[in-house]
């Protein structure tokens, strides 16, 4: 977890990392979102998945600000030890900054309405309504 806060901390992120316990409920209850079989979400607990394969930053930024709003915060959820919380809109205006393409994959949780995101780490990016 220190190397991915002082990566957010060089981006001048303020992200709230949670603690273990709490990290860890994180982790199962994004899991629920998660698909078994494949990298994304899961269709069977997240409706309407709008799928993008990731060919320019400034097309996938777009393509996230219409779907994901700008408002309250956002929970990326890395693994059962890495989840924080950041502003929405921090997370829209450095989304291709915060993801390293070949080594994350991320469910990102909305706290006002019930979007939720996938990030894997092969440059796609899925968008649902849980």
């Amino acid at each position: 977890m220190q190397q991915r806060a002082s990566e957010y901390a060089e981006l001048g992120i303020n992200a709230r990392w949670l603690s273990s316990p709490k990290a860890e409920n994180a982790y199962r209850y994004a899991l629920a979102f998660s698909s078994t079989e494949r990298y994304g979400l899961n269709p069977s607990t997240v409706a309407n998945v709008d799928r993008l394969v990731i060919e320019s930053h400034a097309m996938a930024s777009e393509w996230l600000k219409n779907r994901v709003s700008a408002t309250g915060t956002v929970q990326i959820v890395y693994s059962e030890t890495e989840v924080c919380v950041i502003d929405a809109s921090a997370f829209l205006a450095q989304w291709q900054q915060i993801f390293v393409p070949a080594r994350d994959d991320a469910i990102i949780l909305h706290n006002l309405e019930p979007t939720v995101a996938f990030y894997c780490h092969e440059e796609e990016l899925e968008v649902g309504r849980r």
